[in-house]
């Protein structure tokens, strides 16, 4: 949720209180969320101590119990949310910090500590870098592109090594992995991008604090964007401009698809509600011009053919509407060799009554 806001990144997540004294006292993070029920110390103590370790971080409570409100404020907490949470509740905890620090950095100011970009082809730039990074070897390349689909989370070194040397035996491909993580840290090292890297619970986990990754942008903005019913067409319009092509298209890793299909959905979605939005307020050319830049990344995609002929029908642009209808039907036996489906046919019967 937190991350879903476009406003924070998140630089660490623990279950032990000592595990997470110790990370705060180097992390410094601008902001702590305590669960108040844990099993080593209770929550008002960890965040006494996280305060003792790092003066500056703000703390916000975690529970489902309110009776420990008045404790918590004597902490000077910014807030205390109760359980189940929710968006809504987490967003306006984050605009309350956003006027108690003022200056912190969004994520997109932070695009000169390294930039990450997965839609249409993998490329990574360094620190203050116009030029993408050179990688040694194909596999180191794909393995960064693997940790950063899963930043912050472990994945078992048996799912890495699955997904990147399936051909080869248990032994073999572990030290292909232990060679192509010490050719991914020098590269990264050298390129001057903060990163952490380590080896826990039998898995490897990636951690990119200040790094911008274009597909965390996205997530962010879209689904801000679709849950909230009064959302501006800015917001739309900039997650819009992030979608590029499918993501990691161009490399053909087998392991990013279902992940692309999942970025092509949340596009789609994004792409039918500022259709509704323009059409609704009858700018035509706007929801028109939406489709078309759509349709130039995914040609024959079934759902977005589809809404622009029912646009075309909607401002009754009948030879608009015949054009594009020919056009696709044409691509779709060319290059597909079936013809098109039930829905766009039906659409052409109705525009046929016009």
């Amino acid at each position: 949720m937190l991350e879903r806001t476009g406003q924070i990144c998140v630089v660490g997540s623990y279950q032990s209180a000592i595990e997470a004294i110790s990370k705060a006292r180097s992390l410094k993070p601008d902001v702590a969320f305590i669960d108040i029920g844990l099993p080593q110390m209770s929550g008002l103590e960890l965040a006494e101590k996280i305060i003792e370790v790092s003066c500056n971080t703000e703390i916000v409570f975690v529970t489902v119990h309110n009776q420990y409100a008045l404790d918590a404020f004597k902490l000077n907490a910014i807030d205390y949310i109760l359980k189940p949470l929710s968006f809504e509740n987490v967003s306006k905890v984050i605009d309350r910090l956003k006027r108690i620090k003022p200056h912190q950095h969004s994520p997109q100011e932070t695009a000169d500590k390294g930039r990450i970009f997965c839609f249409e082809k993998f490329l990574v730039y360094g620190v203050g870098s116009e030029t993408a990074i050179m990688w040694r070897t194909t596999k180191t390349e794909e393995l960064f592109a693997f940790l950063v689909q899963n930043v912050n989370k472990t994945v078992s070194r048996v799912k890495i090594t699955q997904a990147l040397w399936p051909e080869y035996s248990e032994e073999k491909s572990i030290m292909y992995l232990h060679t192509t993580i010490y050719n991914l840290k020098k590269t990264l090292l050298s390129a001057e991008i903060d990163f952490g890297l380590i080896f826990v619970n039998g898995g490897y986990q990636l951690t990119l604090p200040y790094v911008y990754i274009d597909t965390v942008e996205f997530f962010a903005l879209v689904n801000s964007a679709l849950a909230s019913s009064n959302s501006s067409i800015k917001g739309y319009e900039s997650a819009y401009n992030l979608y590029k092509g499918r993501y990691l298209n161009e490399n053909e890793y087998i392991w990013s698809q279902n992940k692309g299909d999942e970025y092509a959905a949340l596009y789609h979605s994004l792409v039918a509600e500022m259709c509704k939005h323009y059409a609704g307020n009858d700018d035509y050319t706007s929801a028109e011009s939406i489709l078309q830049k759509a349709l130039i990344l995914e040609p024959i995609d079934d759902s977005l053919n589809e809404m622009l002929l029912y646009l075309y029908l909607q401002k009754q642009d009948k030879a608009a509407f015949v054009k594009h209808y020919n056009k696709i039907k044409t691509v779709y036996n060319d290059e597909l060799g079936i013809d098109l489906n039930s829905r766009m046919r039906d659409l052409y019967y109705r525009a046929s009554k016009l």
